[in-house]
């Protein structure tokens, strides 16, 4: 996405907006894509409605595409992945295969985490009649033209020694430990709840009936998905790009099933419809900071643990996502005050522990006259200078806590303040201005740049 994030910012700047407007078309685009995918697997124009419909009322699908992440994308491409599969089982056309190629090599461009449909549609391939496609020399020119597309990502990657591995080490040890089976897999029920009574048949329909034989093979793409995720201890909500195709074929099973009792398509809707409206603060943050606390306690009461638990395994008041968005302004501001405390000019510089501190200081101060803040954290770390002006003795240091090397370096330490809200997921970061080092400041900076470039392997 980081593409899309360069053309919001040209053609629409900042705004809130801005931001929403690439997620909120890829949703509209993923509505039409799945009413697509029903009509391939011959479902008729009701059927088609129900897929898109379907879509629209998931509970985890408005989340998807209401946030600027590498998620929505996710889930975008693996639609469109399962699209062209069914139009190649259906016609036969290399065209599709090489354009499952190129929206395969769009999705790795996105996120790796395109590999594991990959995995998943390959073993699914071996595992059913359609493992004779790689007797086709279009299978193989679909996977040279992934390869062509992901291929500078991969020589960037092994320039750089491979960062790629370094953050999902970085995962492991402080989120992916986190991940349960028993919870990931109630998780698959409940972000989807609402839609259960479609996706779930959509599944069994695709596994076990002879009419979609042909397309046998999603289903198990489905669970290997899920298999793949479990094994690996992925996040659950990496699995999302894996259900719209299952809407599309739940939308077929009911368009059969009811053909003549139309009405009998009451019980799944008014089902997707109650619990669609139940969950909703859950799905779009449209109520209040008061009333969002007090429907997170009123889920755990009623044992939906999974809507307010947390990368870190807990629960809490509110989703991760909501507490995310609160209180970055005000870390933005501490920094612009620990500046504003120094004579004019001096020069002065800015380290963030993480990367959403660095990103928020950087946002909020950007109308301010300071320096740009850098960081260790995930792609940061790329740009970090490793020679730095060796004028500079003043140092700001945004982290939880005050680390004893920093303590060491300098003299004089104040407090400037820490994020206050009490729900914010930042809650206790603070902003250090650290002054009158003991030792060289531009020469502890070097030394711990080549340390942690050669921890990440970076060159």
């Amino acid at each position: 996405p980081g593409f899309f994030s360069w053309l919001t910012q040209v053609l629409m700047g900042d705004s809130l907006f801005a931001i929403r407007f690439f997620p909120a078309l890829l949703g509209g685009l993923t509505v039409l894509v799945v009413c697509l995918l029903a009509r391939e697997m011959g479902g008729g124009l009701f059927a088609q409605l129900l897929a898109g419909l379907s879509v629209i009322i998931s509970n985890a699908m408005p989340r998807v595409f209401l946030m600027y992440n590498p998620v929505p994308f996710d889930v975008f491409y693996w639609t469109v992945a399962a699209l062209m599969i069914v139009k190649h089982l259906n016609t036969r056309k290399s065209k599709y295969l090489l354009w499952l190629g190129v929206v395969i090599g769009a999705g790795m461009l996105n996120k790796y985490s395109m590999i594991f449909f990959v995995l998943a549609a390959f073993v699914a391939m071996l595992l059913t009649e359609h493992r004779r496609h790689l007797r086709s020399m279009s299978f193989y020119m679909a996977v040279g033209i992934a390869l062509l597309m992901v291929g500078p990502n991969l020589i960037w990657q092994w320039h750089h020694g491979f960062p790629v591995i370094g953050h999902m080490q970085e995962l492991q040890a402080t989120q992916l430990s986190n991940v349960r089976v028993v919870p990931f897999l109630l998780d698959q029920l409940l972000f989807n709840s609402s839609v259960l009574l479609i996706w779930l048949p959509g599944l069994i329909y695709l596994l076990l009936y002879k009419r979609m034989a042909t397309y046998k093979l999603l289903g198990i793409t489905f669970l290997g998905i899920i298999f793949l995720m479990v094994l690996l201890r992925g996040k659950s909500y990496y699995t999302l790009g894996a259900y719209p195709m299952l809407f599309a074929a739940g939308a077929v099973a009911w368009d059969q099933w009811t053909k003549n009792r139309r009405w009998v398509i009451i019980l799944p809707v008014g089902f997707a419809l109650f619990v669609f409206y139940r969950t909703l603060p859950f799905s779009v943050p449209y109520l209040p900071l008061d009333k969002m606390v007090e429907a997170g306690k009123r889920a755990v009461s009623f044992g939906l643990d999974g809507l307010v638990r947390w990368e870190d395994g807990q629960t809490h008041d509110l989703p991760q996502d909501y507490a995310d968005m609160l209180g970055w302004e005000e870390l933005g501001d501490l920094v612009i005050q620990a500046v504003a405390s120094l004579p004019d000019k001096t020069p002065v510089f800015i380290y963030c522990e993480n990367f959403g501190q660095a990103g928020a200081v950087a946002y909020y101060s950007a109308k301010s006259d300071i320096p740009e803040p850098v960081s260790f954290a995930d792609a940061f770390v790329l740009w970090v200078p490793e020679q730095i002006d060796p004028s500079i003795s003043d140092f700001i240091y945004v982290n939880d806590e005050i680390g004893e090397d920093v303590q060491e370096l300098f003299s004089q330490i104040t407090l400037i303040g820490s994020v206050e809200h009490p729900f914010a997921r930042e809650r206790g970061t603070a902003v250090w201005l650290c002054q009158q080092p003991l030792t060289s400041f531009g020469e502890f900076w070097s030394d711990r740049v080549r340390y942690v470039k050669r921890q990440l392997n970076l060159p």
